[in-house]
């Protein structure tokens, strides 16, 4: 088995995938693997739609602009965020913080008065935050993916419109991006990356 960096090394975005079926078994291995994934006051906004059926599947292929490897993946991932849970899990974060005593009182209070401000922030402007919470959730899938042999690939060109009229969702969920999973038919070669002098200012 691969070790972590392994894993990120290799990691490739797979757009062909074999027929065969992923069991519940290593997708709730998958979601577990999210669920651990950091996020401000423990807030844990990220919330998934597992879609096997080949109904949706199309549906959702049609919704992305006809990208055909949605539709043919064995599973796909509805990554979203929940924008009320999102507050409500921060306002009970800082209290959980607080109470083990892993933030002082001053840095408590900060975060309180911020949280209880969310209350009162319109919706548009808690997105990009929460997206970025999900975000890191889903990167624990990807990774966890590799190692269990099994390829995904983000997909963000998407109709969202389209997406919330298929699961008939409201403004409380933020859709963030599909998530195509299957044991992959496919070996991409590798892209340049940026060295390491690249990314350091």
């Amino acid at each position: 088995m691969m070790n972590l960096k392994e894993c990120i090394i290799t990691r490739r975005s797979i757009r062909k995938y074999k027929k065969d079926d992923i069991s519940d078994e290593l997708i709730h291995d998958l979601l577990d693997c999210a669920r651990f994934a950091p996020s401000p006051c423990n807030a844990q906004p990220w919330r998934f739609k597992i879609i096997k059926d080949c109904e949706t599947k199309q549906l959702l292929s049609q919704a992305s602009f006809n990208q055909k490897h949605i539709a043919e993946a064995p599973v796909v991932i509805v990554c979203c965020g929940n924008i009320n849970d999102y507050i409500i899990g921060s306002l009970s974060g800082n209290e959980e913080l607080y109470n083990l005593d892993m933030i002082d009182n001053n840095f408590y209070k900060m975060l309180k008065y911020r949280t209880d401000g969310l209350k009162n922030v319109q919706v548009e402007k808690l997105v990009s935050e929460v997206s970025f919470n999900v975000a890191i959730a889903v990167e624990h899938i990807v990774l966890r993916a590799v190692e269990l042999s099994l390829g995904s690939c983000w997909v963000k060109a998407v109709d969202e419109r389209k997406i919330r009229e298929i699961f008939n969702w409201n403004d409380n969920i933020k859709f963030v991006n599909l998530l195509t999973l299957g044991y992959p038919d496919e070996e991409p070669k590798s892209i340049k990356k940026l060295s390491i002098q690249d990314i350091i200012l």
